[in-house]
């Protein structure tokens, strides 16, 4: 079985994206504390994203959204069907584990470790229990669970531009789903707003009837201070302070994967995806 695996980012070369101006003011969730309502508060990051490239909101629409590629051109896809609903229990499944895992923060507030961990493996598919496990105890909270420490709050819902692929590899059906993730961000304390996302390249290895036997997973985080992290034991830290560094962190973070946030199915196929390598441009490392 493949091990779920998770990396920090790489730097891309990419047209600044900017703060981007919207009507709606930020209002968190849940605060410890009223959030005001005047223009002091910085308007959502999120709010004027490109429908064409942010497809969902929500788990339900990440569902609804289409699967590309020809079941009949994959000779491996011949047993399983060429419709969506000959898949449609394991693309369920899937997107249970991604909601549990990345869409649900305030779900897992106030959870410890073993309590997150056990909250996300009863939506975790049978198959990738193990790996997740060995994942998880080897230190890979901050890329299988968005949890924030205090005082941050996530604002709204989040913004998803993901895509479904019935794709082979090793001889093998495969079911990929490649998604970028962003989340406005809030310090209830500043007042601060920012961005965080997590890019995913998801693998699902099928059997015959179209069922999840295998997968692994590789994740991407930006936007996020790694010492802060550290610091609070794996619970993600955006990187929304009053320095250089943080506000380099996030229009970086806006500029290479909110201004673009497609991921090509090559790359998420690929073993060795620069796509998935390191770089600290949108993730403050912690030396």
């Amino acid at each position: 079985m493949t091990p779920l695996r998770a990396g920090r980012p790489r730097r891309r070369a990419l047209a600044p994206l900017g703060l981007l101006a919207s009507t709606a003011l930020l209002t968190p969730a849940c605060s410890p504390s009223p959030v005001p309502t005047s223009g002091d508060v910085p308007r959502s990051p999120l709010a004027a994203l490109d429908p064409a490239d942010w497809d969902a909101r929500t788990a339900e629409e990440l569902l609804a959204l289409p699967l590309d590629g020809a079941a009949e051109e994959l000779e491996t896809w011949a047993g399983i069907g060429a419709r969506e609903g000959d898949v449609a229990a394991s693309r369920e499944a899937i997107v249970d584990f991604v909601a549990a895992a990345y869409l649900s923060p305030e779900e897992l507030r106030g959870l410890d470790d073993a309590a997150t961990l056990d909250r996300l493996t009863a939506r975790t598919p049978e198959a990738w229990l193990d790996p997740l496990r060995t994942a998880w105890e080897d230190g890979g909270r901050p890329f299988y669970s968005i949890a924030l420490a205090e005082p941050f709050r996530t604002v709204g819902l989040p913004a998803l531009s993901a895509s479904w692929h019935r794709a082979e590899q090793d001889g093998a059906p495969v079911l990929a789903l490649a998604a970028t993730i962003a989340w406005a961000v809030i310090d209830t304390g500043t007042r601060a707003v920012g961005v965080i996302a997590h890019r995913l390249g998801l693998i699902a290895e099928l059997d015959d009837s179209g069922g999840l036997v295998d997968g692994h997973l590789r994740v991407t985080m930006h936007g996020l201070d790694g010492c802060g992290i550290e610091e609070n034991e794996g619970l993600l830290v955006p990187a929304l302070a009053d320095e250089d560094a943080h506000r380099s962190v996030q229009e970086a973070t806006r500029q290479d994967v909110l201004g673009a946030p497609r991921i090509p199915l090559a790359e998420v196929l690929e073993e060795d995806s620069a796509l998935f390598a390191g770089d600290d441009r949108t993730y403050l490392t912690c030396s």
